[in-house]
């Protein structure tokens, strides 16, 4: 079995489903030791007992990436298991769609905590550690809106172009010392989170098109996980996005044939309006 990454020790935040539960089995399956870290209640002690039963090395630790503290906690659960050599700032969420001058504050707050907040410590953590070590790899998940403005997703949106810039910037100020910064943009990926979409009111008929677009241009975790591989062990190097024009018409003429946006095959679609 081929095991680029035998000895290394990966932490994973998000990590307990989806895109990053799909992470942290390919980087475990790969040979590293896994530690995961997801917010209490989405299934950290589960996804440990998964990556165990399939031969992986893992621990997990409850985080909210917002607190420094438990990060530098996932950091320390790392090291104990020998190290800290990939890191990859998978948490994240989103925020109701609509606009942006009804926005709640709150909802903004939640956003800013996860995918601001929670890259800055993931990666000032990481990157601290790493450097004092001379080596390492330090993986930030982008997303819609990474590269233009996305409106009525304005705030989810805006946090990933942040995280573009920033990703970019260390990755300068850390240049020729050994340690890695790269970004990631796995495209549409079908999970369960994505099925479930908060809306404001009035905004409910502009999402319901959610399924089809999936359908066309969406893959598993699975499959979408797939680059962080090659990213970590040097196959590929830098930033990495998934839908670029070339993929967005093969990918959607293949997903036609295969009759993937047929309505008995599209993505069951749940659609909670705020204030209801």
């Amino acid at each position: 079995m081929d095991a680029p990454l035998n000895g290394q020790v990966a932490v994973v935040t998000g990590g307990s489903r989806g895109l990053g539960r799909a992470i942290a089995q390919m980087l475990g399956e790969a040979g590293a030791s896994i530690v995961v870290g997801a917010l209490p209640g989405d299934g950290v002690e589960q996804a440990v007992a998964e990556l165990r039963a399939l031969g992986i090395r893992a621990e997990g630790r409850d985080t909210d990436v917002a607190d420094l503290a438990q990060v530098e906690a996932l950091r320390d659960a790392a090291i104990m298991l020998g190290g800290l050599d990939i890191w990859v700032n998978n948490a994240g969420t989103g925020s109701p769609y609509g606009p942006t001058h009804l926005l709640d504050p709150t909802d903004f707050e939640r956003v800013l905590d996860a995918n601001v907040r929670g890259v800055f410590h993931g990666t000032r953590t990481a990157v601290r550690t790493m450097l004092a070590q001379g080596s390492g790899q330090v993986v930030n998940v982008w997303g819609k809106g990474a590269t233009k403005p996305v409106p009525l997703q304005n705030a989810y949106a805006a946090s990933k172009a942040w995280n573009r810039m920033f990703t970019r910037a260390v990755r300068q100020e850390v240049a020729g010392t050994g340690v890695q910064v790269h970004g990631f943009d796995p495209g549409l990926v079908r999970t369960e989170m994505l099925g479930h979409v908060s809306v404001m009111p009035g905004m409910e008929k502009r999402v319901r098109a959610l399924p089809v677009v999936v359908g066309l241009w969406g893959q598993s975790p699975e499959v979408a996980a797939r680059p962080v591989l090659e990213l970590v062990t040097g196959e590929r190097r830098g930033d990495y996005a998934d839908l670029t024009p070339r993929r967005v018409v093969g990918r959607g003429v293949r997903s036609l044939l295969r009759g993937d946006v047929r309505r008995s095959r599209r993505m069951p679609l749940n659609i909670t309006v705020r204030g209801d």
